[in-house]
């Protein structure tokens, strides 16, 4: 079950830009594991190393940033995760291009549909997110299950198939 929390889009309310797309998908890659208030505590400064999220930014990132996080106390310092968020970056810029936009792609993607769907297609296609971390991600940028009420504080993860 996920719980709305203030950061998060309302049902139905997508973010506007790529950028806090891919904010919310990285996110979503850190908070795998973690407990919110330890992502929450360290989001401001994982935010100003991943260059406020900016796709092609992070994209170009080097070996040396990934050092220099993971000595620094102040971000979540784990490796996997720091890599996949700049390797999922190539892959955001790519479909981002191909749809126009990444909200487009999600649309093409069925997630307004089946989240389900969606989300398995996401956790394939992005490093380090599964299933329920796909889920968090498309619940935390508006998206929700058809049917579900609009406006929604609380999303209970769909059984497996």
């Amino acid at each position: 079950m996920f719980e709305r929390q203030a950061w998060m889009q309302r049902a139905g309310e997508y973010p506007e830009s790529d950028q806090e797309y891919f904010a919310l998908l990285s996110r979503a890659v850190f908070s795998a594991g973690l407990g919110p208030r330890v992502v929450e505590s360290r989001w401001q400064e994982v935010r100003a190393s991943f260059r406020d999220f900016q796709p092609a930014a992070v994209w170009q990132m080097q070996q040396s940033d990934v050092e220099s996080m993971l000595v620094d106390p102040k971000v979540i310092r784990n490796r996997r995760k720091i890599e996949a968020v700049i390797g999922n970056a190539s892959v955001f810029l790519d479909l981002s291009e191909q749809f126009q936009s990444f909200h487009l792609y999600l649309v093409q993607l069925g997630a307004s549909k089946d989240l389900e769907v969606a989300a398995d297609t996401l956790s394939r296609t992005f490093a380090h997110l599964g299933r329920t971390s796909a889920l968090f991600f498309l619940f935390s940028a508006g998206w929700r299950a058809p049917g579900q009420e609009v406006g929604s504080e609380v999303f209970v993860r769909p059984a497996s198939r």
